[in-house]
């Protein structure tokens, strides 16, 4: 799959969720082109900090060892925490449980750049689970890099080039375009009990005028069919309306409805993604549980 026409995206802060891939420029050979791989809510903001060192925000990793280009960017994560355990493996692909199954990301190759090293553990990433489930966008940043991946990536998942803008505008209409009140039933009309916390445990529709109210756990298995040993729904039609449904939009939506603050997305990404789980950072992110 190549990439899609340039397109530039524009991003609800709040609702963004992007790990990304930094190549350094340094004129200083022993930094020059080495990568970082790191979590943000904001691009822009991201790599102006990486690039103005630790003082202003920047990981220690990154200090006084650029310039530094974000070079690409992997989102559609459906909340921060998919994201970071994302990153994480990313990171730490011979830590990793589900990449063991792959003895050849333990080390670089042969003449093979830190780039192309950290570009083929991307590729096996989003080829299995939970990752290949997801409706994620791979965003090239910057043309010099752009290349085809060696293994096919799942049909679901998309290639595009351009930036990512987040800008005041955007943010100003994204609170005057609040979620639409949604007239909720009581029962989910899929087993028909009572729903008890709706706010952690309910999906509706994500058309508008739909009134489905569903377990979050029953949603999921009616969307997954017959999918044997699956535990994540890709796409599916509503069972009241038929509207095509993306699984990773429903949860998107959810958090939408919910009203979290942009402030606490913002402190999630300094506090705990930057220098990854390592003897640097204050928090330690727990990969998926097989």
């Amino acid at each position: 799959m190549m990439p899609h026409d340039e397109d530039e995206a524009i991003a609800h802060k709040g609702h963004f969720y992007g790990v990304y891939l930094l190549c350094s420029q340094s004129l200083d050979s022993r930094y020059r082109g080495k990568c970082y791989v790191g979590f943000t809510v904001n691009p822009k903001r991201r790599i102006r900090q990486h690039n103005r060192g630790c003082d202003f925000g920047g990981a220690k990793k990154t200090s006084k060892k650029g310039p530094w280009q974000m070079v690409m960017i992997v989102h559609g994560f459906p909340n921060n925490i998919v994201a970071l355990q994302f990153e994480w493996a990313w990171q730490q692909p011979t830590l990793s449980t589900r990449l063991k199954l792959f003895p050849d990301l333990k080390r670089k190759k042969p003449k093979e750049t830190h780039f192309d090293y950290n570009f083929r553990i991307l590729n096996r990433m989003l080829g299995v689970g939970p990752w290949h489930r997801l409706a994620l966008t791979i965003r090239w940043l910057e043309a010099d890099y752009e290349r085809a991946f060696e293994l096919p990536i799942p049909c679901h998942m998309e290639i595009v080039s351009g930036k990512v803008s987040i800008t005041a505008s955007q943010r100003k209409l994204e609170k005057a375009s609040a979620a639409p009140p949604v007239a909720w039933a009581p029962e989910c009309h899929l087993c028909m009990q009572r729903i008890d916390q709706p706010e952690r445990s309910r999906l509706g529709c994500t058309n508008p005028t739909c009134r489905l109210t569903c377990h979050m756990l029953c949603l999921a298995s009616y969307l997954l069919g017959d999918e044997p040993g699956q535990y994540i729904p890709i796409t599916g039609d509503c069972p009241l309306c038929e509207t095509r449904l993306s699984w990773s939009a429903l949860l998107q939506r959810q958090h939408l409805l919910l009203g979290v603050p942009e402030e606490l997305q913002d402190n999630k990404e300094e506090d705990l993604s930057e220098d990854g789980p390592d003897v640097d950072s204050d928090v330690e992110v727990q990969e998926f549980s097989d």
